[in-house]
């Protein structure tokens, strides 16, 4: 396959947030379809590597998609691994080898259903060996970590093994993606690990949410476990609303855990939230809360990454509708040590930029990447991979940005015709006597509903909402209640109108 690209002229926009100026540098990924990046890591050359999920490119549906780039975030070379069918990635990291290890899930390979993808490639993307693990039902790996002994851990979400609603799922791997032990953690509820942290040779810390454990509905999550595969640890984080959940986590200069991620589960005098908004808290090292801080704004935030620096000031990651040009923005905080606001400069567009993580170079560059869909400013057609670079991790001042849009034009393989997203839907129990869960894989960037019919085409359940629980899922819990016995067919609706999967459910 020939890959082409067309490097587009640069220009210049004004984000005058403050009197002092900067320059901020944004660099835009992708074709036609959507394009996204969910995690950008510095690699030992100086430059970058990005990991994410295409629908442009490929050999069918969606597939993983890897840019690398210079220091400057200058394209050097992009790859695709996956099959005819979904296959998302959402995690890499740099191997001892010089090459890299990817992780997702796949729908193109594996036991069935979706499982757990992992790729290894060497230094310019070039497959190694690949592997799945998982059972029949759905396995997803959202966070990969390289151990001392060179093979990898890794954590994310089974619905195949321990409980039927969804459980850590944790895998341990040799250096050749062999398994030496797996391990599933969670209770009667919803229990996911969103990213995983080495501690060191023998410890290993997950950061996620559960619906199994604390209090109210969904609390952010902590777990540390050993390397034999023991829970050693675990601690829940909730409060009187719906959801709270951690989306990352990482080890502090002073040996304590960082988490950022999202709630509207803080009410108090100060904070009043109506909506979900970014979260930031430091544990010492047994979780234990040390400085927390509720980004509390009027509309959504969604947290992705924090990270402590030397000074002992830290720098968050999220997107929120509340500031920026329109829709959702990257919203940066710079916080002091006792997490006090010092500044929050914006970047994007009139439409939505969604956060993935962050990065620091090695030449003291700051990235922020993720994806982003205002056309034609930065993307291309649909989602497009979006990287903002700054010169400094001083974020006072505002920002003069010099925007580059690189289009890349691989063409999909002839003999493969190309098709839309595909959404995946389970229900389970199904046939169904009092309860039933509803679960959809389908696109972070969509709100899903779902209708019931009768054999007679009569509908008896009508747009009712499926809730988001990240990665791209949604969920409902179908009550039976007074609906009689029989055959009846389900509908999922995407964003209020438009139909993107059907199936039959069965009472009993």
């Amino acid at each position: 396959m020939k890959r082409g690209l067309l490097l587009l002229v640069s220009f210049v926009l004004g984000f005058n947030l403050y009197s002092q100026s900067d320059t901020s540098y944004i660099h835009t990924f992708g074709g036609i379809q959507d394009d996204g990046c969910k995690q950008i890591q510095a690699t030992p050359d100086g430059g970058y590597i990005t990991i994410g999920t295409t629908n442009s490119f490929g050999v069918g549906n969606t597939d993983f998609y890897v840019i690398k780039t210079d220091s400057l975030c200058n394209f050097k070379w992009s790859r695709t691994y996956g099959g005819p069918l979904n296959d998302e990635g959402f995690s890499v990291t740099n191997t001892r080898d010089g090459g890299y290890a990817f992780v997702g899930f796949t729908d193109s390979y594996g036991a069935g259903g979706y499982d757990v993808f992992l790729v290894k490639t060497d230094g310019l993307g070039n497959v190694e060996w690949q592997k799945t693990y998982g059972g029949s039902n759905w396995d997803f790996g959202y966070s990969v970590q390289q151990t001392n002994d060179g093979g990898f851990v890794i954590c994310g979400l089974t619905y195949s093994y321990g409980n039927s609603d969804g459980d850590v799922y944790i895998i341990r791997t040799n250096s050749v993606g062999d398994t030496l032990w797996t391990k599933t953690f969670g209770g009667q509820g919803y229990d996911v690990g969103n990213q995983i942290a080495v501690r060191h040779d023998s410890l290993y810390i997950i950061a996620g949410a559960t619906t199994s454990y604390g209090v109210g509905d969904t609390n952010a999550m902590l777990l540390q476990i050993n390397d034999k595969g023991t829970i050693e640890w675990t601690k829940t984080y909730g409060g009187d609303s719906n959801n709270f959940r951690f989306n990352s986590v990482h080890l502090t200069p002073d040996n304590a855990l960082l988490m950022y991620g999202s709630t509207d589960s803080i009410s108090d005098s100060v904070h009043s939230n109506s909506y979900e908004n970014e979260y930031f808290l430091k544990t010492d090292t047994f979780g234990v809360p040390l400085v927390a801080h509720d980004m509390d704004s009027p509309q959504e935030g969604f947290g992705a990454d924090a990270r402590q620096l030397a000074d002992g000031t830290f720098i968050t990651m999220g997107s929120n509708e509340s500031y920026g040009a329109g829709q959702l923005d990257f919203h940066i905080y710079h916080l002091n040590s006792s997490s006090f606001f010092i500044a929050g400069p914006t970047f994007g567009g009139v439409k939505n930029e969604m956060v993935g993580s962050m990065a620091f170079g090695k030449n003291g560059d700051v990235v922020f990447a993720g994806s982003s869909n205002t056309y034609p400013t930065y993307s291309a057609g649909l989602y497009d991979v979006f990287i903002v670079r700054v010169t400094s991790t001083n974020l006072f001042g505002g920002y003069d940005t010099v925007v580059t849009r690189f289009i890349d034009t691989t063409q999909w393989l002839s003999s493969i015709p190309k098709v839309q997203f595909k959404v995946g839907v389970t229900v389970f129990p199904n046939a169904v006597s009092s309860l039933a869960t509803i679960l959809v894989q389908g696109s972070d960037f969509e709100k899903y509903a779902y209708n019931m019919y009768d054999i007679n085409g009569n509908r008896i359940i009508n747009n009712a909402p499926l809730n988001s629980i990240g990665h791209g899922q949604a969920v409902a819990k179908f009550e039976r209640g007074n609906i009689p016995a029989g055959e009846y067919l389900y509908e999922i609706i995407s964003n209020g109108s438009k139909k993107v999967a059907s199936g039959k459910l069965i009472i009993e």
